[in-house]
């Protein structure tokens, strides 16, 4: 009984810490509770989400391009799906909390590239502390990252799983471990958007969880 009894309490104690819960958009219709689409006219057509980036909006927008937002609370999470990126000059994932935590920049740097050679690198970018102008975050680049011409065309699977301030990413055959403390920070963002060319999407999921014990206020661990 005593037995019993210690993993019932064992059981509540990980429940009240940990809120897990699974996010699928299959882009089967075009509104979606939990997707936001902006900055461009994205078609939702056979599981597919795409959109041709327009050089007006892009200069409209500051020079950000058409962007697909999932506001999801989490900690930990995996996150995958399927893109195609033809002619793009970037393509940057990015998780966000208080701002920009972690991002994955995949850039055309080749002299004559389509859209025009990319000023920003093919890189990742990881904030341990809230990201402003004065705090660009760390840059790192694993050997062998896929640049943009490497999957031009292509349909290539992204993947992160993050858990604690570790991660792995795979964006097709790569695949590579991080450890950075931007990882184990909250976040409320999932993003992926692209400057110039086209971009498809389909098969998005995320499993992710969430520290509740974390978000409890002083009034609610005194009640």
């Amino acid at each position: 009984m005593k037995t019993l009894l210690a993993v019932a309490t064992a059981v509540l104690f990980v429940s009240s810490f940990v809120s897990a819960e699974e996010f699928v958009d299959d882009f089967s219709a075009v509104e979606l509770e939990g997707r936001v689409a902006e900055r461009g006219e994205w078609q939702f057509q056979n599981g597919i989400a795409s959109c041709v980036a327009d050089p007006d909006l892009y200069k409209q927008f500051k020079n950000h391009g058409p962007i697909l937002k999932w506001p999801r609370q989490f900690n930990d999470a995996t996150i995958e799906f399927e893109m195609k990126p033809t002619n793009c000059q970037r393509v940057a994932f990015t998780l966000n909390g208080d701002g920009h935590i972690f991002r994955v920049t995949l850039a055309d740097e080749t002299p004559g590239a389509p859209a025009g050679t990319s000023k920003v690198p093919t890189r990742i970018i990881a904030w341990a502390t809230q990201s402003s102008k004065q705090n660009k975050g760390e840059t790192i680049k694993p050997e062998t990252l896929p640049d943009l011409p490497a999957i031009n065309g292509k349909w290539v699977k992204m993947k992160l799983e993050v858990k604690g301030n570790r991660a792995t990413l795979s964006i097709g055959d790569f695949q590579t471990e991080l450890e950075h403390a931007a990882l184990a920070r909250d976040k409320n963002m999932v993003m992926l958007t692209f400057a110039h060319g086209e971009i498809a999407v389909r098969n998005f999921r995320m499993t992710s969880s969430v520290n509740t014990a974390a978000k409890r206020t002083p009034a609610e661990d005194a009640s």
